[in-house]
């Protein structure tokens, strides 16, 4: 019987407005506005190359490891080398969120989110986010501005865990904070080597959303493969249908 649904949140329930590269050059030149606040002498292009590498450095990092470097460890870096270290209280947090404030902004619904997501819940499903980000703040601001909290009943960020998918434990903090089994689960992600592979390794089944090609191919055969979440849906809505038709069946 399917109880939960967890689901990815960049590329699965929203896109981007324009190109990354667009929107990471807005997030650097907020968080340098900010900076600069405190220290008017503060160079662009020697805040932007200290800055463009420890955020390389941590991705890289990220990539090869599967652990999560939180962009409050990263401000914290980016501060000492420019020499900004006594700015206490909640500066850091509130870089973090300068930084990000173009991107919240920048990240749009697809057409058939909201419908989706409601449809899930109206049939009663336990539902949870599992997002790989820098920033579990980004993440809840995405949601909070397109309404979408009140829909879920946990969110579970890598930031957070300081670990990304697809590492088990991050799909296990998601099955315990919802109290369901992985065999009463579905995962829907657009990432193969994220989102599937994760999601199988957890024995939770997976719709895979083809949002876009995969960089690289991958080995693993996700149970279903979508173009859409409406798609998805009808997935969904099939497998607790059959699984309502066994216990009938069953009694």
């Amino acid at each position: 019987m399917i109880r939960a649904v967890l689901i990815d949140l960049g590329d699965t329930l929203v896109h981007l407005n324009r190109p990354w590269d667009e929107v990471f050059s807005d997030n650097l030149e907020s968080l340098y506005a900010f900076f600069k606040e405190e220290d008017p002498s503060l160079n662009f292009q020697e805040f932007a190359r200290i800055f463009v590498r420890e955020f390389e450095r941590a991705s890289a990092t990220s990539q090869l490891y599967k652990i999560e470097v939180p962009m409050q460890d990263i401000i914290a870096r980016v501060l000492h080398k420019i020499g900004l270290r006594d700015v206490g209280g909640s500066f850091v947090q509130d870089a973090i969120e300068e930084f990000y404030r173009p991107e919240v902004n920048a990240w749009q619904l697809y057409p058939d989110t909201l419908v989706t997501l409601t449809a899930l819940r109206e049939m009663r499903l336990k539902m949870g986010v599992v997002s790989n980000s820098k920033s579990d703040w980004a993440v809840r601001a995405i949601l909070e501005k397109h309404d979408l909290s009140k829909l879920f009943d946990m969110i579970v960020t890598s930031a957070e865990l300081r670990m990304r998918k697809p590492r088990l434990d991050i799909f296990t903090q998601a099955l315990v904070a919802l109290d369901v089994k992985s065999s009463e689960t579905v995962f829907v992600g657009d990432s193969l080597q994220a989102d599937i592979i994760g999601a199988k390794t957890a024995g939770i089944r997976s719709i895979h959303v083809r949002r876009k090609p995969e960089d690289h191919p991958h080995f693993v055969v996700p149970d279903v493969a979508v173009t859409s979440l409406a798609e998805a849906l009808a997935q969904i809505i099939s497998w607790s249908s059959t699984s309502l038709g066994e216990v009938s069946s069953a009694a």
